[in-house]
């Protein structure tokens, strides 16, 4: 079948324009913006993609525990939906009750700065930004280690904000 260019059922090509093409596909009226009335800007389209805060996704992320701080390291993951019943007998429970979904909603647990908190504490916070595998290995490994090393950084006492005229120059 062809399709024209005017066609609802255009593939997207730009990704910037995805979230618009979705609510169309769906029936919804395109969101009034600029005068053109498409989004015009990969910003404009992360604010259509905003997160929902009783949804939390699990992943890597940086943020700050406070305006002018630091970035620290923050994880949010699933826990295993298994269940491992208690040994009942000498000879212990058959292989096949060991690992049991569950039927209930998923949980999620927390991590901040290598310390466990609430999820809500991470996933609720402004300055939450997703980063890669990487980039949290490095800021929960060795930058946490030269932190440690040096407590005069700002990594160090992530709960003070930065103040760049008692940072020595590098040079």
């Amino acid at each position: 079948m062809h399709t024209n260019s005017s066609s609802p059922n255009t593939t997207v090509k730009m990704p910037h324009l995805l979230s618009v093409a979705r609510r169309l596909e769906q029936g919804i009226p395109p969101i009034s913006g600029p005068a053109d009335g498409w989004v015009a800007s990969r910003r404009v389209a992360a604010r259509l993609a905003a997160r929902v805060l009783i949804r939390p996704q699990p992943g890597f992320y940086v943020m700050r525990l406070r305006s002018g701080g630091p970035l620290v390291s923050a994880i949010i993951y699933q826990l295993c939906p298994m269940v491992i019943p208690q040994p009942m007998t000498v000879t212990g429970p058959h292989p096949e009750e060991w690992c049991r979904p569950l039927d209930r909603s998923r949980r999620f647990e927390a991590g901040l700065d290598g310390k466990r908190v609430e999820v809500d504490r991470v996933w609720t916070a402004r300055s939450l930004r997703r980063v890669s595998g990487a980039e949290f290995a490095f800021r929960s490994g060795p930058l946490r280690r030269w932190a440690r090393e040096n407590p005069s950084a700002p990594e160090a006492r992530p709960y003070r904000p930065i103040d760049l005229g008692a940072i020595p120059p590098l040079f």
